[in-house]
């Protein structure tokens, strides 16, 4: 099979991509229980089925063992051996190297990768970055300088999160169901395309969502019939 062609790399453009990936039944493997294990375990045991490897845990991560919401390993990383190691590593989809010790971080970011397992570093940019983002219901936006500066990605998820409020979730919940409905009266993609752009440039019902939502859903309807 013919290699695909080299992507010529720019040193001044920021070489990551967004990707949502489905997290369900995947195992993150996170190395280190402190605060930075915490974190990550807290960002990712709603979404996968998360392994906590270290020799001790913080107060929550242990409310957490407790409450089976992690899987805790008890191991002095320092003193694993590279089989250990990529054991750890055997059923990972994504691992995080989250010690203190950045030697160590570098070792596992390594064997992660010899695994062609997804890594993350927590002390720099390298393969995967895991960003900040905004959750709405259905409304999902992912935030990242790229590695490049933590504060910016921090003020701008504030500046975001002040802009949304409860009608973006509820916009979503209107334009799935009118967007179900109009499969089955209109044929044309671009035609319901057209009309759901509508629905959500109507002043009066953004407003509605707000106040009532079966209201809004009456005159989207009402605007979908008239199409």
């Amino acid at each position: 099979m013919t290699s695909p062609p080299a992507i010529p790399k720019d040193s001044d453009e920021n070489p990551y991509l967004p990707l949502l990936i489905d997290f369900t039944d995947k195992t993150v493997v996170i190395f280190g229980g402190g605060a930075v294990g915490e974190r990550k375990a807290k960002r990712f045991s709603k979404k996968a089925q998360v392994t906590v490897v270290s020799s001790s845990l913080t107060p929550d991560l242990q409310k957490m063992e407790a409450d089976d919401s992690i899987l805790f390993i008890k191991k002095d990383i320092s003193e694993l051996t590279d089989g250990e190691i990529f054991d750890c590593l055997s059923d990972a989809f994504l691992a995080i190297a989250a010690t203190s010790d950045s030697e160590i971080n570098q070792k596992i970011i390594s064997m992660a990768k010899t695994a062609g397992v997804l890594v993350n570093d927590t002390e720099k940019a390298d393969e995967v970055i895991i960003p900040s983002f905004i959750e709405r219901g259905g409304l999902l936006i992912s935030i990242s300088s790229g590695g490049d500066s933590p504060a910016v990605t921090k003020y701008a998820r504030m500046a975001i999160e002040s802009a949304i409020g409860d009608d973006f979730e509820k916009m979503i919940e209107l334009q799935s169901e009118m967007r179900e409905y109009l499969k089955t009266v209109i044929p044309e993609q671009k035609k319901r395309q057209d009309i759901l752009w509508e629905i959500i440039n109507d002043d009066e019902i953004r407003r509605l969502l707000s106040a009532d939502f079966e209201k809004a859903r009456e005159k989207a309807l009402a605007k979908a019939k008239m199409n």
